[in-house]
């Protein structure tokens, strides 16, 4: 297997696809069944990370050479996936209408995390999280997201 050390514009395509793809999916899903807060962020990004080394079978030392700058555009990928997996799901395409709806507190987002936790915390956050709580709580799962694309991304070219 030839290593290639410039990144390919068909290797860029096929990483920007996979971001978007999954976040597309993950932003259907949150959509209509709901958040697990810290739970999304690390599937996401262990998913999307595994996805673009399997696929970057010969641009596996582009990845070691770009790995800060692939995760920056994975996340952002991801991000725009989402936000139309988020428009799709609902009635009328309005991805970030509902983002500004949940952040006004005109609506709400299930919190799976903090519903399987029962008692008091179940009661308070029953109806949903939204507003500045949601937003830290959504940035925050955002950070770990990050955080476990770049980790996860080689470091060094393994030889076999």
């Amino acid at each position: 297997m030839i290593q290639s050390n410039k990144l390919s514009l068909s290797a860029l395509a096929k990483w920007i696809l996979v971001a978007l793809i999954t976040g597309f999916v993950f932003g259907w899903v949150r959509y209509w069944i709901g958040y697990y807060i810290l739970l999304q962020g690390i599937v996401a990004g262990l998913l999307i990370s595994s996805i673009v080394k399997k696929v970057a079978v010969e641009q596996q030392q582009s990845l070691v050479d770009f790995r800060f700058k692939m995760a920056i555009a994975l996340f952002f990928f991801f991000m725009i996936g989402q936000a139309v997996g988020f428009g799709t799901a609902q009635p009328v395409f309005d991805p970030l209408g509902w983002v500004g709806r949940v952040w006004n507190g005109d609506t709400s987002e299930s919190v799976f995390g903090i519903f399987s936790t029962g008692g008091v915390a179940h009661q308070t956050f029953s109806e949903g999280l939204s507003g500045g709580f949601w937003l830290f709580l959504s940035l925050f799962d955002l950070a770990f997201m990050f955080f476990f694309i770049l980790i996860s991304l080689p470091t060094k070219i393994v030889k076999n």
